[in-house]
């Protein structure tokens, strides 16, 4: 089973950054690449979910099945997107890309050094949340008495991993010549955000109360769907190669999508009558769009750099911006879909034969405005 509102905030991720690729839109031009942010609050929450959901079933966590499960998700697209172009560069283009730049792109290093495309690093980051993530639950886990939850201190090193976060960008900006470009995509200085995403995941799997709490009071709820985008706002205001921003920034906008996700798990029952089957309608048609995020997202910078010239050249079409943004927007949800379909889930079928899933996360209790709890539910991240 999927959770169909999590998919919804992927295609929100996706959407937005093609969108602020495309240069189409000053407004996304703007604030559209934080929708990585966004990818990265979700990654934490959903994969420290399945953690803690096989740790709360079999008090352990499996951590070689973990890498083998995450390395079969991750692995076949990237790589196969990594041959593919590079073979496409090689027949048609007069530049390509240097072996080095393609080692770091294999070794997922290319938010340190450059790889071959510069939209990736979004990935180097992932790889080393997910070694990173591990190792350490795997030492609260030895050295905690309470075998309940021996995650308990995870709420203290997720504001720990804030704050040094916040002193490394202060570091890269405020000494020396600032170093914008590694305030944005190192890892040692954007962790936070999948943190904080495993900070939700911890209060939502062992604490719930903590959060049932939070979100009840209507109060709440309406101040935390104030609060997201005035804090997601100061990407609009101030720029990355901002020294205020570039600091404290990022952190604003992880918590901003922190309250979103949070809105998306508990809140429903907002619209009702015609206006609620076609927000269905909706949301149906962008969850669609989101389960095949993680290719559209591979794909959609060779889309843009190819995909127009491509049908220019042979059709004469797009002759303006607005054909150009079409053919981008278009091509790359098409081609990521079908790749995504052709490689991706293909290889997850196959990994969940190999290892079948046993890593069903719940889902917390849905919240109406006004009313009472909903039936818990259950889906996959």
């Amino acid at each position: 089973m999927r959770n169909k509102r999590l998919d919804i905030l992927r295609c929100v991720a996706v959407v937005t950054v093609i969108i602020h690729h495309s240069g189409e839109s000053a407004f996304f031009t703007r604030v559209g690449w934080t929708g990585v942010d966004l990818f990265f609050v979700l990654s934490g929450f959903l994969i420290s979910g399945l953690l803690f959901s096989e740790y709360k079933r079999r008090q352990a966590i499996d951590f070689k099945r973990f890498f083998i499960r995450r390395g079969l998700k991750i692995y076949p697209a990237f790589y196969t997107f990594l041959l593919a172009t590079g073979v496409i560069w090689e027949l048609f283009s007069h530049s390509r890309a240097s072996t080095a730049r393609y080692l770091h792109d294999i070794f997922f290093i290319m938010n340190y050094e450059q790889g071959v495309w510069d939209h990736t690093w979004t990935l180097a980051v992932e790889e080393h949340f997910y070694i990173f993530l591990p190792i350490f639950l795997l030492i609260l886990r030895k050295y905690s008495p309470n075998r309940e939850d021996p995650f308990r201190l995870i709420p203290w090193a997720a504001g720990a991993v804030a704050l040094l976060c916040i002193l490394f960008r202060a570091d890269s900006v405020y000494l020396g010549a600032p170093n914008f470009h590694v305030a944005y995509v190192g890892t040692h200085e954007r962790m936070d955000a999948l943190f904080f995403g495993v900070l939700i995941g911890h209060l939502y799997h062992f604490r719930p109360a903590i959060l049932e709490n939070l979100m009840r009071p209507v109060g709440n709820r309406i101040l935390l769907a104030v609060a997201s985008p005035v804090l997601l706002s100061f990407a609009y205001f101030y720029g990355r190669e901002d020294k205020f921003f570039a600091t404290f920034g990022y952190s604003f906008i992880y918590l901003g999508y922190a309250g979103i996700l949070l809105l998306s798990l508990y809140v429903r029952g907002i619209f009702s009558g015609k206006i609620a089957r076609l927000m269905d309608l909706a949301g149906s048609a962008a969850a669609y769009v989101g389960m095949y995020s993680y290719s559209i997202y591979l794909w959609h910078a060779p889309v843009g750099a190819w995909l127009p010239g491509f049908f220019r050249r042979t059709l004469g079409f797009p002759t303006g911006q607005g054909g150009r943004f079409a053919v981008f927007f278009v091509g790359s949800l098409v081609i990521g879909i079908l790749l995504s379909k052709l490689v991706e889930y293909p290889m997850l079928r196959l990994r969940d034969r190999i290892l079948p899933a046993s890593d069903i996360v719940a889902v917390a209790p849905e919240v109406e405005i006004g009313g009472t709890p909903a039936t818990a539910s259950e889906g996959v991240a």
